[in-house]
């Protein structure tokens, strides 16, 4: 079932109040270490095989034109050195690596099928800085796609509430032999607490500051991501989404009964 984009606005004025508070008092908070995600993705979901994603930071070979220092785990003989260049290899890129804080962790994979399809998983995992995270649309610019439109789909889920995930649909040209071609792509997220989900980065925000003043209590969020490729009109995708987010889902939350409110009052 679709849901329009939860509008910000009454979010944003109630987060300013809870931020004036906080400034306001002192607050003794806890930071609870402990992630509501497994920080590692399956090898194989449903009739799909994943391949995770390492990354070398020397410049040699993050500069080549194919991969950008890019490197498949199945693909290598030492998981965490590189093939090329023998340094270690990390599980972000060069990029991310400069601008996020050093104790944000990633895991990525690539999922095919006996189709030949093709699915991006990633999870995110924050530090004690809340720029561990931030919106999507922000790096998804960055990478030179247009973004056509944002949605929310409901994910049904066994034994519990259907799962909120935001989909945004994206286009990106590229410059072929064969003349400019265009890829139409799908980017489908949502955000997971110690013990609260939400598909808005806005949400997550509120709680965020609700449970650091209100509860003493400050979480390391997850974003979990997953993009693939989709047909120019038309919303066949969100199948694949739907089926691909409710096998992976349950194998990577580490307590469904724990779960509260998903959106702001």
């Amino acid at each position: 079932m679709e849901k329009s984009i939860f509008k910000p606005f009454l979010t944003l004025v109630v987060l300013m109040v809870l931020t004036s508070l906080a400034l306001a008092f002192t607050v003794d908070v806890m930071l609870n270490d402990a992630p509501g995600v497994v920080m590692k993705l399956p090898e194989t979901l449903n009739g799909w095989v994943g391949n995770e994603l390492r990354f070398c930071h020397n410049e040699a070979c993050y500069s080549k034109t194919a991969g950008q220092g890019q490197y498949y785990i199945r693909d290598l003989e030492l998981p965490d050195i590189c093939p090329d260049c023998g340094e270690n290899l990390y599980t972000m890129s060069w990029a991310e690596y400069g601008v996020l804080p050093k104790d944000t962790e990633f895991v990525k994979s690539a999922y095919t099928n006996e189709a030949g399809g093709r699915i991006f998983s990633s999870i995110v995992l924050s530090g004690q800085e809340r720029n561990s995270i931030h919106r999507p649309q922000r790096c998804l610019k960055g990478q030179g796609n247009a973004i056509m439109n944002e949605h929310i789909i409901e994910v049904s889920m066994v034994g519990r509430k259907a799962l909120d995930v935001s989909v945004i649909e994206t286009e990106r040209i590229y410059n072929t032999e064969e003349g400019q071609q265009t890829y139409y792509g799908y980017y489908a997220y949502w955000f997971v607490g110690q013990d609260r989900e939400t598909a808005s980065h806005y949400a997550r925000m509120f709680w965020l500051g609700w449970d650091r003043i209100v509860r003493s209590i400050s979480h390391r969020w997850a974003y979990i991501a997953v993009s693939g490729k989709r047909e120019a009109e038309g919303h066949e995708y969100e199948k694949e989404i739907a089926d691909f987010v409710g096998t992976l889902y349950p194998l990577i939350l580490v307590n469904n009964s724990k779960l509260r409110g998903t959106s702001a009052p």
